[in-house]
Parts: C-alpha cells; sequence; structure tokens
C-alpha cells in the first residue's frame, strides 16, 4: 500500500495494488465492503499469471490482502446485511461464500447452458436475482430461492438483459436494463415476479441518454444518470423522480447508505476530454466537488465506479494507471468533510 497527496485536491489517498495485472474494485451496484468495514474486494486480471486471476479480500487499514476465489468462479456480489457473498462456478452452480471463514455453501443450479450477463443480486429474504442467456440464446430474469435447488426464469426475451438487481426489501421486484452498450430508447424496466409482468421504469423521452442505474441500500428508491451530468434519484415504484445533483462529465452515481451523499467518477465521453476522477455530491444542497483525481480508462471495465464503505465515510474507487489499467484506492472522507 502506498499512500500519496493528490496533486490536484490536497488530499490522502491510498493505492493498494499497481500493475501490470489489471486489479479493479467491484462493481459500484452491489456492496465492496465487509460488514464491520474492515475489509474491501476486488478482482485481479493478469496476462502473465493466471494462477493470479480471480477475487481477493484487502484489509484497509494495512493493505494486507489474500485471495478467496479463484478465476473460476463468477458473478461475486456481496449481501447486503450480512457478512457473505453470492457466487456462481462453471456458470450455473450458485454458492454463498461465507467470508469469515471463506466456506461455500451450495445453493442450487442456474438453467443448464447459460451464462449470467452480470453479478448475481439478492434481496434480504434470500431470494437470488441475475439476468441470464440462456442455452437457447434467449435472454431472461432468473430466480433462486432459499431451499430450492433449481432456479425459475420469471421472464424471457430476445432483448440483451443487463445489470439486473432485485431489490434489496423487496423480493418481488428485479430492476433491469436493455443492454445496447450505449443509448436506449427505453433502457429502464422493473418486472413484477409475482404477477410476472414488466414495465418501464424511467419512460424516456427523445434524445434521453438514462444509465448507469443503482438500488439504495434500503430498497426505497433507485440513483441514475441523465447523461451528459445530471443525478437522478426515484421512488421505488418510479412515479417521482429528482435531479440532486450535476457535474460535469459524470457516469456511475452511489448513493451512501444514510443516503445523504453521492459519489460518481468523472469520465471523458461524448468525445469531451476532461480531467478524471471522483466527485462528491452532498444530496440535499446540491453541493459538489471532486475530490481525487484519476488516470484515463483503457476500457470501460476500468472506470473508476466509485462507492462508499457501509459506514460512508470512506470511498473505494478503480484510478487507472499510465496504461489506462485499473487499480484500487481509497479516500478517506473524514479529511473532505473538515472543509466541505
Amino acid at each position: 500500500m502506498q499512500r500519496y497527496r493528490d496533486h490536484v485536491t490536497g488530499y490522502e489517498v491510498r493505492r493498494y495494488t499497481e500493475g501490470p495485472d489489471r486489479h479493479a474494485k467491484l462493481y459500484f451496484t452491489c456492496e465492496n465492503f465487509s460488514v464491520d468495514d474492515r475489509f474491501f474486494y476486488f478482482t485481479c486480471q493478469s496476462e502473465t499469471d493466471p494462477d493470479h486471476n480471480g477475487t481477493y479480500a484487502c484489509e484497509w487499514e494495512t493493505g494486507e490482502m489474500r485471495q478467496i476465489l479463484d478465476a473460476g468462479y463468477r458473478g461475486f456480489a456481496l449481501d447486503r446485511e450480512k457478512n457473505c457473498a453470492y457466487v456462481c462456478r462453471n456458470e450455473t452452480e450458485v454458492f454463498r461464500v461465507t467470508l469469515d471463514d471463506l466456506e461455500k455453501t451450495p445453493l442450487g443450479h442456474l438453467p443448464e447452458g447459460g451464462k449470467i450477463t452480470g453479478h448475481l443480486t439478492a434481496a434480504d429474504t434470500g431470494r437470488i436475482a441475475c439476468s441470464y442467456h440462456l442455452a437457447s440464446k434467449i435472454y431472461a430474469l432468473v430466480i433462486l430461492d432459499p431451499g430450492k435447488e433449481e432456479a425459475e426464469v420469471v421472464y424471457r426475451t430476445d432483448y440483451r438483459l443487463g445489470h439486473a438487481q432485485i431489490c434489496p426489501t423487496d423480493e418481488n421486484l428485479i430492476f433491469y436494463i436493455h443492454e445496447t452498450e450505449g443509448d436506449a430508447f427505453q433502457r429502464t424496466w422493473m418486472c413484477d415476479v409475482r404477477e410476472r409482468y414488466v414495465r418501464p421504469y424511467y419512460v424516456e423521452h427523445p434524445d434521453e441518454w438514462i444509465t448507469h442505474e443503482v438500488w439504495a441500500a434500503d430498497g426505497s428508491e433507485m440513483a441514475f444518470m441523465k447523461l451528459p451530468g445530471r443525478v437522478l434519484i426515484g421512488d421505488r415504484d418510479g412515479r417521482h423522480f429528482d435531479q440532486v445533483g450535476e457535474s460535469e462529465q459524470l457516469l456511475h452515481p452511489c448513493l451512501s447508505r444514510d443516503r445523504k451523499w453521492i459519489c460518481a467518477d468523472r469520465i471523458s465521453y461524448f468525445g469531451k476530454r476532461v480531467q478524471e476522477g471522483v466527485v462528491l455530491l452532498e444530496r440535499a444542497t446540491g453541493k459538489q466537488k471532486l475530490i481525487a483525481t484519476t488516470g484515463s480508462c483503457r476500457t470501460g471495465a476500468d472506470h473508476q465506479h466509485p462507492s462508499f464503505n457501509r459506514k460512508g465515510d470512506m470511498i473505494l474507487f478503480s484510478n487507472p494507471d499510465e496504461n489506462g489499467t485499473a487499480q484500487v484506492c481509497t479516500i478517506d472522507l473524514n479529511q473532505v468533510l473538515r472543509d466541505w
């Protein structure tokens, strides 16, 4: 671990990894820290040493890290409340991993011959949900309930589905998107599992670019981007939306667990070059501030994807190095809030 002073913002940043291997934090749509905030989790991709590939736990204070899963496991996502994670092996076998002792408990199977199109997600009841590419090449939403060995397909479509996120506190609702790898006529959708009914979440108007959505930890609302830089928050039902922040070239918004703060990455896109980095926004006032600068991303997978720890006083982010490859960093927000 190295500590350095950001040359633009003046704040101290901790950097835990270095190249040439790619080290990227978990996606911003799931928790990234253990329940006590002692550890955060990231993935490693090495072109020179495949044995290094997999998921790692890193102790925030000391920088000590260890590999907890090899590359045979995919879709790793932490539980919102319990100190465990959910993961797939061989594309279809679902396990719960207890993070204290790394015990793996088999939970069931996803449909044979398919693969997930994002990370797993879980509601507070234990129901697991994901977007899935079936063996038939049809896309689907799939759930796996506690005590059942076989998953259930609850929705099918020929649209490419992604970013599926079950509501953390309502197992009946699964948010998902039509994935175009760009703009979509209608990107955001909500599935009512019980009724087998889907509807638009945020109804898009012509020329609106909506993207990068995430549930609040309590499942009461969702944050998302209206490009090029507006942060919107909508209620669970998708009936009321407010703009809560705006800044230059934002892309991935994430809510703190108390829903008072938003962090987002500042990215060069739409042909506009900016100093990339991490921005902090205060929801009540709309005040925003660049708190850390980063390198420029080589690929979308190397985006900063910032997210809060559970207490809300630290942000974890990927910081692209001189080659544009993600490396893992944190910034303590106590230093930021002292002069906010």
